[in-house]
């Protein structure tokens, strides 16, 4: 009875051995002996794995961040990130903000995966844990060494989690080695994405001259036709890379890359000469709060073609500026005598404001711009959007003085029922108010957190081990193999 026990152990122990695990059957060491090395194929020594337990032990009594090394002899067919992602989650790595860090070795197939929590993404962002792994780990492997790759990865990582000036040096030699990658990055959100945009923004809002939905505007020749849309944005970008394509010179990709943004640009000089065109007609028509409530509007745009054409751009970028306040204080004649008009100072012209208009500019929602006629003395205001204002129009009186007064949790949502909550808005013109309640939804146990425990380092739990703290992954993190 006995050698049969004895040899159905070591077949036990030799099923075990060549186990392909899951997530949910990878032995939680932190529960039983507050270790944070899994190692149950036995492929690093219990030396190392008490180095390991040293070094992460300190570090989350003085970083607080949570980080499990589970080396493993296979996983089947699974794929690392996703085997990654739920470990990570059903242990639930990392205290409740969430610094938590899985090392993952998986022998078969050769895998190493760094899966961080979300708070720890920032220090070690995807790229930092790609180059731990090539750089320090991966080297080891290949050397079959697992112990030395494990635990220099895992220095790595402490180094980091302890030390930020070094995590920004690293950064830093990482920002030099992509900027390649960056560069190429603009070019494709400059050049492609951009037009991408520009037409979906065009079909989705019908912003064509020889759209159905006319809206009304002073400015028709900032419109185009559809096809001409079409041709700019779409088919002669098309071309210029198609051409590239069929005449496959050396070097083509690049030389397409700056015929694209060479012509792009133009489209842009194109923009300033229609703008021209429409300044002309609206200046014979003195419609200069037109104009300047045109570059206002625009100012947004220049801004973002400032930052992917910066060269010859950003010298346009102050002539914008001053262009607006040009014609915002352009002479202009009095529509009813034709006398000339003053532009009134901002103390004498509260004076010719009404009280919804006084409220208006000194809550800033509102800038108003009140001219008097030299000859009549008539006056005319022209008021100018705060377009960053919190202040909406009132639903009662239109002031822009509605605002959000707060927003308050009256009883708050449990595991087991809703909660609710007030809003309560207010128009500083008229007095208006609006309170609204809404409901807040009934707060949901996590997996990690219900299966993993929530109690902090070193806390006691039901077995004679710790646990982990109920943190979860944000998916980042990088995996390699040799």
């Amino acid at each position: 009875m006995r050698k049969l026990s004895l040899s159905a152990l070591l077949l036990l122990n030799g099923i075990l051995a060549f186990a392909q695990y899951t997530p949910s059957t990878v032995p939680n060491t932190k529960l039983v002996n507050n270790s944070y090395v899994s190692n149950p194929d036995g492929l690093i020594r219990e030396s190392t794995v008490s180095e390991i337990n040293d070094k992460l032990g300190a570090l989350e009594q003085q970083t607080t961040a949570q980080v499990a090394v589970v080396v493993l002899k296979s996983i089947g067919e699974a794929d690392i990130f996703d085997f990654s992602e739920e470990l990570f989650n059903l242990w639930g790595l990392g205290a409740s903000n969430n610094n938590g860090l899985l090392i993952l070795f998986v022998e078969d197939p050769h895998g190493i995966r760094l899966h961080t929590g979300r708070q720890v993404e920032g220090v070690l962002p995807d790229v930092i844990c790609k180059r731990i792994e090539v750089n320090q780990m991966v080297p080891s492997f290949k050397e079959g060494d697992y112990d030395t790759g494990i635990l220099n990865g895992v220095d790595e990582v402490v180094k980091i989690l302890t030390n930020p000036d070094y995590a920004a040096e690293l950064k830093a030699e990482e920002d030099g080695e992509a900027l390649t990658g960056y560069a190429a990055f603009v070019f494709v959100c400059g050049i492609i994405l951009l037009p991408i945009f520009l037409i979906a923004w065009g079909f989705k809002n019908r912003r064509f001259s020889n759209s159905k939905a006319q809206y009304p505007t002073d400015y028709p020749q900032m419109r185009m036709k559809r096809s001409t849309w079409l041709i700019l944005f779409g088919g002669i970008p098309a071309l210029i890379i198609g051409l590239y394509w069929i005449a496959s010179p050396e070097g083509a990709d690049g030389l397409a890359l700056i015929t694209l943004y060479l012509y792009f640009m133009g489209t842009v000089f194109l923009r300033l000469i229609r703008e021209r065109r429409m300044f002309n007609n609206l200046r014979e028509k003195r419609k200069y709060f037109e104009i300047t409530e045109y570059l206002r509007r625009s100012t947004g745009y220049w801004i973002i073609m400032t930052l992917i054409f910066p060269i010859p751009i950003f010298g346009y970028l102050p002539l914008h500026f001053a262009r607006r306040k040009f014609y915002r204080n352009h002479p202009r004649k009095c529509t009813i005598c034709e006398g000339s008009m003053t532009k009134l100072n901002e103390e004498v012209d509260d004076k010719f404001l009404d009280k919804t208009q006084l409220i208006e500019e000194n809550i800033k929602s509102v800038d108003y711009d009140v001219w008097q006629c030299d000859e009549c003395h008539a006056t005319e205001a022209w008021h100018f959007l705060n377009r960053w204002s919190k202040y909406k129009p009132c639903p009662k009186c239109k002031a822009r003085a509605w605002y959000l007064v707060y927003d308050k949790t009256l009883k708050a949502a449990t595991y087991s029922g809703s909660g609710t909550g007030e809003t309560l808005y207010q128009c500083k013109a008229c007095g208006k108010s609006q309170r609204k309640t809404y409901t807040i939804s009934q707060l949901t146990r996590s997996t990690s957190s219900s299966s993993s425990g929530g109690s902090s380092y070193g806390s006691s739990s039901s077995s004679s081990g710790g646990s982990w703290g109920g943190g979860s992954s944000g998916g980042g993190g990088a995996s390699s193999s040799w």
